[in-house]
């Protein structure tokens, strides 16, 4: 597997990618996992050699060669082996081309990925240079899918008969160039869980700008049981970020029709005319209910329910015209090991915080050290007053905080003058932010 960010997702994975675009890319690393077949019997040594090449045709140049030792413990069913290459600052070393990353152990390969770099510019979720969202539609059939022309699009499939619900997602080129185009289709139950995960990649050739692309993936099985009576929903993510998203319903009889669609742009604007309500929390109530209904966190939760009390009470004070000096303080820091719902806790602060006035929007900007630390003198207080920029008005989340202060006095390490940016911001900024940080218990100690 091949990925660029390093944010912990669940089951202890990242965001596997094989497309990036050079203005989001520092690092992009490699991930090789094996079943260790001297499980619970010894440990023992191994030879690691990791290597990326830049692909030209049958050429190969050689970027990097990563030795390694490492320790294989008993206690470890499957190892994991991660590493990679590039710099810092983004878009400074990985440029547009096709390139491989290549894992060896003891000389001998065994494993190897392909992954794509363009350039055409950061995707957000306001703009997107690839391509402008088309449609996306539903039908059922086989494993193997059904030809376009003979498709029947639904909008409620049934449950007795479906076998694998295809998503048909199509977008308008904006390119002239050839590029690589990869697109994740996940697929939801109406409580969010996830049902299934498949991703496509498709080279499209140049001079094809303004036509139609059409993508598609299924998820179910040959027999019927997949799905059953509920409401589920599509999302399509491309360059890590939220393009389209359309629901359907499964049911004992199927209805015919096109979906309503949403796009990411604009807070979810319609596309086409849509039943899905997505709207935020009416009520500070509302949101305390979804941080008491995660599960566990139970120390977490009654700190937060306190301090939001605390809040409270120093905000009725103000209100009242007591001349209270005491500074209402939103910063704050968490600890925990990767999965353990810091990033879920601090989105549900911002919007607490929005709803007791405390702050004007309640978004949450999450950075790390490559957001904020620049690679040369002069580099780094303009990427941070940026990033300050951004969360104004919401949260800046600096997740592994811990990464900012090296242990060795290294004059040309640049997260000091981060930690001091912050600092100063906290202590007399403009103010309306919260600034969050977050790390594993013993880094952040």
């Amino acid at each position: 597997n091949v990925y660029s960010s390093t944010e912990w997702m669940a089951n202890s994975t990242k965001k596997y990618r094989s497309v990036f675009d050079t203005k989001e890319t520092t690092y992009i690393y490699t991930e090789l996992s094996f079943y260790n077949k001297l499980f619970d019997e010894q440990d023992w040594e191994a030879k690691i050699n990791l290597k990326c090449f830049s692909l030209d045709g049958k050429n190969r140049k050689e970027l990097c060669n990563i030795d390694s030792k490492k320790t294989i413990s008993k206690e470890d069913n499957i190892v994991y082996i991660r590493d990679g290459w590039g710099t810092d600052t983004r878009g400074s070393y990985w440029k547009r081309g096709d390139y491989i990353w290549e894992t060896y152990i003891e000389n001998i390969l065994v494993g190897s990925k392909k992954f794509y770099i363009e350039n055409m510019g950061l995707v957000t979720l306001n703009e997107n240079p690839y391509f402008d969202v088309n449609s996306l539609k539903f039908y059922i059939g086989g494993a193997e899918g059904i030809i376009k022309d003979r498709r029947v699009y639904l909008k409620k499939i049934n449950r007795k008969t479906a076998q694998y619900l295809f998503a048909e997602f199509s977008f308008i080129n904006k390119s002239e160039n050839d590029w690589f185009c990869e697109l994740f289709f996940n697929f939801y139950d109406d409580a969010n869980q996830l049902k299934g995960q498949v991703s496509s990649i498709k080279y499209i050739e140049k001079n094809r700008k303004d036509e139609i692309i059409t993508l598609e993936e299924g998820w179910g099985n040959s027999t019927p049981g997949t799905w059953i009576d509920d409401s589920y929903s599509v999302e399509i993510v491309f360059m890590d970020t939220l393009v389209a998203v359309a629901s359907f319903e499964v049911g004992d009889e199927e209805e015919n029709g096109e979906v309503e669609v949403f796009s990411s742009s604009d807070k979810c604007t319609i596309l086409k005319t849509s039943s899905i309500n997505i709207k935020e929390p009416e009520s500070i109530d509302e949101v305390l209910k979804e941080l008491n209904s995660l599960i566990g966190l139970e120390q977490i939760k009654k700190k937060i329910n306190e301090h939001i009390t605390y809040l409270n009470y120093i905000k009725l004070r103000k209100e009242k015209g007591f001349d209270d000096t005491e500074k209402i303080s939103l910063h704050s820091v968490f600890t925990g090991n990767p999965g353990t719902g810091k990033t879920t806790v601090v989105r549900i602060l911002g919007q607490l915080y929005k709803k007791m006035g405390l702050l004007s929007k309640g978004h949450v900007v999450e950075v790390g050290r490559a957001d904020l630390v620049g690679e040369y003198i002069g580099q780094t207080a303009p990427k941070v007053k940026e990033s300050i920029s951004k969360a104004r008005g919401g949260i800046l989340f600096i997740d592994e905080a811990y990464s900012l202060a090296r242990q060795n006095d290294d004059s040309k390490d640049f997260g000091k003058e981060v930690i001091e940016i912050i600092l100063k911001e906290m202590s007399d900024g403009k103010g309306d932010i919260a600034i969050m940080c977050a790390g594993y218990p013993k880094e952040m100690g």
